[in-house]
């Protein structure tokens, strides 16, 4: 899913799993284009993999998006993993106290063993 600017949503199925790489930043102008992105690809009973290797900036609504998707996949019955950012982007994870709250994990190949 192409974007205007430096921001991109690459999409890909890994098995059962939907597999959503957002690159560049993550804020209010593109939070929808990731939301848009899991909305469309994901069918009933897919699990999410949130890859933010290629994010280098989340902002709080980033963030709160992260959250919604943990809390629709606890709800809805299918499992997300969030593969770590860059640690400027982790450090949003931990500076808001909800690190230990999400699935995180190395890459997405670990993911997949879980």
């Amino acid at each position: 899913m192409a974007a205007p600017g430096n921001f991109d949503v690459a999409i890909h199925r890994d098995g059962s799993a939907l597999v959503v790489a957002p690159h560049g930043e993550i804020d209010l102008a593109t939070v929808g284009l990731v939301r848009q992105a899991v909305e469309r690809e994901q069918h009933w009973g897919d699990d999410v993999v949130l890859d933010l290797r290629g994010v280098d900036f989340l902002d709080t609504s980033g963030l709160r998006y992260v959250l919604e998707v943990n809390e629709c996949a606890a709800r809805d019955g299918f499992t997300l993993h969030v593969v770590r950012g860059p640690r400027a982007v982790q450090r949003v994870f931990e500076v808001a106290g909800v690190e230990s709250r999400l699935p995180f994990v190395d890459d997405h190949e670990a993911a997949a063993e879980e």
